[in-house]
Parts: C-alpha cells; sequence; structure tokens
C-alpha cells in the first residue's frame, strides 16, 4: 500500500498534534542542552589541546540522535512518538573523529608554515 493513500481517523490527528507541541518545546530543550555541550567542549579544546572526553562526546552524539528523531516524527516521517513515548534512539552514526591535524587539513584549516 502506498503511504500516501493511508487514512489518518481525526483522533490520531488531534493527538499528533498534542504531540507537536509536546516535542516543539522538547526540541527547543534539546537545543539549548546541545548549545551548552557545544560550549563546553570547545573550551575544553582549546584549553586542554586535546578531544572533549569520550563520555561527553556520546551524551552529544545522543542528544543529536534524539533531535534527529524528534525530526522525523514532527514531519511525518516516523509514526510513533519519539522517546519518552518510546525507547531512547540509539547512536545513529558513531563518532568518527580521527587525528586532529587530518581533521584540520580536510577542513583547509592548516596554518602557514613559513
Amino acid at each position: 500500500m502506498d503511504t500516501e493513500e493511508i487514512e489518518i481517523q481525526r483522533e490520531d490527528t488531534l493527538k499528533r498534534v498534542l504531540f507537536t507541541i509536546l516535542f516543539l518545546l522538547i526540541a527547543r530543550v534539546v537545543e539549548v542542552v546541545l548549545l551548552v555541550v557545544i560550549i563546553f567542549e570547545l573550551l575544553v579544546s582549546l584549553i586542554t589541546k586535546k578531544l572533549p572526553v569520550e563520555s561527553v562526546r556520546g551524551f552529544a552524539n545522543q542528544a543529536v540522535t534524539y533531535f534527529y528523531s524528534i525530526g522525523r516524527y514532527l514531519t511525518y516521517n516516523q509514526s510513533d512518538p519519539p522517546f519518552p513515548f518510546s525507547e531512547f534512539p540509539p547512536e545513529l552514526e558513531p563518532p568518527t573523529w580521527s587525528a586532529a591535524g587530518a581533521e584540520s587539513e580536510a577542513l583547509g584549516l592548516e596554518r602557514d608554515r613559513d
């Protein structure tokens, strides 16, 4: 059956309206949390000249995955409401950080060495 032919009951749509309002608010909270984590990670990197600890990076990765899951639900690309109405989503992608030098070279950030 083509997904465009699925009929949605008004009762389900009204329930989804309430969930949409809730998840828009949750998404704002997640955005603020991510902003704080990003600033923290940048400060740690500037001060220590090292990657932030793995637990902080893992938390940020999970928060990004959750934010993505909320976006999929809000745009009708996911039928089940995300956490806390279902399980917390697993990370979509594992961390892929390699050497810091390789990352900055790939971004064209390497300083001139005259």
